[in-house]
């Protein structure tokens, strides 16, 4: 209106003096940041603000000016008499202060201005009904921190409970008064206590000294939270939320800004309940089952003899694996059902075949909200802390990520993981055991599901004999010509051990003549060994270099060849075409070929060296058969 207006420019000089302050504290802090973004000083903003009284009784003398005159303070809160007050201000201990807890005139009572207030008493009633499940998290999220809702919810009771015994007011965590305290560093029980103490009395006291306190310090810590919080919910939050979450935060900030507290509630209520009817539509449970791993088999079809028996062992193999998939949208609304579900199969499972590694798929999950994103972040938390998981293996189900706004492959990835190289320059065992397990544990992202369990197998492994999975990345690192340089004599060796591996049991003598026959071949980087289609003149072992398997008539589907593979095999044996095309992705590839005239000779003359070629279609097969792929059906996800 037009007073208000009037009104607003009658007082702007107080204003002008809680800008001034605030850019103060603004330009400090920003000076006073570290290179990580933080502040090096935690207390520099309570310290300002106790600062401001005293610079502004120093400049209120300096001027000579009347702070009174000037509404610079604050009026008495109540008007008194001398016998009640002390200096123009009331006295908590004088009678008009408790007559309200024994005298009631009903007939002075405005019931106008009591039908008026009702929506704000029932707006208060709301807030003070889900202030806590509101604040907590909140609070939780802000400060990285893992709570207890039961408890918060029970020590908000029995706090209630006991002041409201006594006719005291309401009391409750207040988000904006404990990220202040948060961020200036306040921690442990000592200093909340202290600060319950402090409060405790200027509950008591705050009357009488209230009308000393210049309005400029009030303003300035007012508009300080309020700066940041708005920065924290508006700005920060950009990028982080869906569109349908951002555009709520915005409507519920606009109506707060426009019709008030009663009616940004109504809009949080209704924005709440429009995200969780349209993000839950489409599958009401967010977990679709879970699984161990004891019967999937990933990709990786070349490790030892020693490696299969621990993988196949009761104790320490893939029964060890917990796989948990969970399917639609996860948001605010089904948190706790994820989150709990997962803690309680891992607390169900029998003790002695409690999960070492988790594997969650998100194969099937269509969106995740904020909420959801940071929940998932304090479950890896917890699955490390409360129940003591070596590893915790995320799938995103896809290559560019994550279904959500914030970046949860970078925050859920381990951030200290050694490279394979760096792994190699260890001085003696134990620093080979310590990286490996340093790198297997933890959590990590991959992109499918059979990622996941080549990255699971290899903990598990690691687990019992980090030596033998070193030897194993010790000559794969090799094979890629990113290491030492082997000779022939050392290539031979790996490549008769890579065969005895598909082969065992077998004689190595016997591995040694089917090697004779084959021939060794370089390929550089472009080149192709052949094309889907064409015929099958020979098989072919990979010792070290990259190849790529794609299908020409299938909208790119690829897929990586590992060292150690031998590739071809089929199509020799059978005699049929070759079913895909083969790349090179690296120079100086090295493969050792088994022609198909090499192929005829060897059944000739040694038919008993080439049913060691037969033997690898069938392991083959009988791995391609096991793969975790043709556990997926159309629905690409695990019978589960």
């Amino acid at each position: 209106s037009l007073n208000g207006w009037r009104d607003f420019l009658e007082n702007f000089h107080l204003l002008v003096l809680v800008f001034g302050f605030e850019a103060v504290l603004r330009l400090i802090s920003y000076w006073t940041k570290d290179e990580s973004g933080k502040s090096r000083y935690p207390l520099l903003s309570p310290i300002y603000f106790i600062l401001i009284t005293p610079i502004f009784y120093i400049g209120l003398w300096m001027s000579s000016g009347n702070g009174e005159d000037a509404k610079y303070f604050f009026p008495p809160l109540t008007d008194c008499s001398d016998a009640e007050c002390d200096g123009g201000t009331s006295s908590l201990w004088g009678d008009s202060v408790w007559e309200i807890f024994h005298i009631v005139d009903l007939s002075t009572v405005s019931w106008t201005a009591v039908i008026k207030s009702i929506p704000t008493m029932v707006a208060l009633v709301m807030f003070s009904l889900i202030h806590v499940p509101i604040n907590i998290p909140a609070f939780a999220v802000s400060t990285d921190v893992d709570v207890d809702m039961n408890v918060e919810l029970m020590a908000h009771g029995y706090s209630n409970g006991i002041v409201g015994m006594f006719g005291g007011v309401q009391n409750y965590m207040a988000y904006t008064q404990s990220m202040i305290y948060f961020k200036s560093g306040g921690s442990g029980k000592a200093s909340s206590l202290a600060v319950a103490l402090l409060t405790t009395v200027l509950f008591f006291i705050g009357p009488s000294i209230a009308v000393y306190m210049p309005r400029c310090m009030a303003g300035t810590l007012l508009l300080h939270c309020g700066t940041d919080l708005f920065l924290e919910g508006v700005y920060d939050s950009y990028g982080k939320y869906d569109y349908l979450e951002y555009a709520g935060i915005w409507a519920i900030v606009s109506v707060m800004t426009c019709a008030g507290m009663e009616a940004a509630l109504i809009a949080g209520a209704i924005s709440a309940l429009l995200t969780y009817a349209i993000q839950s539509v489409a599958y009401p449970k967010p977990i679709r089952g879970s699984m161990t791993a004891a019967t999937l088999r990933s990709s990786e079809w070349n490790r030892s003899r020693l490696a299969y028996e621990i993988l196949d062992n009761d104790i320490t193999g893939r029964i060890r694996v917990r796989v948990v998939q969970f399917q639609g949208h996860l948001f605010f609304g089904n948190v706790s059902l994820f989150s709990d579900g997962v803690k309680e199969l891992i607390r169900n499972s029998p003790s002695d075949k409690s999960p070492h590694v988790i594997i969650i798929d998100f194969t099937l999950v269509l969106g995740i909200d904020s909420s959801a994103a940071q929940a998932i972040l304090k479950l890896r938390d917890s699955l490390t802390n409360q129940f003591g998981i070596k590893l915790s293996i995320f799938v995103a189900g896809k290559a560019d990520g994550f279904p959500c706004e914030v970046n949860l492959s970078e925050e859920l990835n381990s951030s200290s993981m050694p490279s394979h190289k760096q792994l190699l320059t260890a001085k003696n065992g134990t620093h080979v055991s310590d990286r490996l397990l340093t790198r297997l544990t933890g959590s990590h992202v991959c992109d499918d599901l059979d990622q996941a369990l080549i990255y699971a197998e290899d903990s598990l492994i690691a687990m019992v004999n980090p030596k033998l999975l070193y030897d194993n990345i010790k000559r794969s690192f090799l094979g890629t010509g990113n290491g030492q340089i082997r000779s022939i004599e050392e290539e031979k060796i790996y490549a008769i051990d890579l065969l005895h591996r598909k082969c065992s049991g077998e004689d190595r003598q016997l591995i040694e003549q089917f090697l004779s026959y084959f021939s060794r071949e370089i390929y550089a980087k472009g080149d192709i060994l052949w094309k889907q289609g064409a015929p099958s003149d020979s098989a072919k072992l990979l010792i070290s270099g990259d190849l790529m398997s794609s299908l020409e008539n299938e909208a790119g589907t690829t897929e990586a060849i590992s060292l150690g593979s031998v590739i071809g095999e089929s199509g020799l044996v059978e005699n049929h075409n070759r079913n895909s095309t083969v790349h090179v992705l690296a120079n100086g590839t090295v493969l050792y070929s088994l022609s198909r005239q090499s192929w005829e000779e060897m059944k000739q003359k040694d038919p008993k060296v080439a049913h060691l070629l037969y033997a690898i279609v069938v392991r083959y097969l009988t791995l391609r058969v096991q793969h975790v792929s043709n556990r997926i059906f159309e629905t690409r996800c695990l019978p589960i």
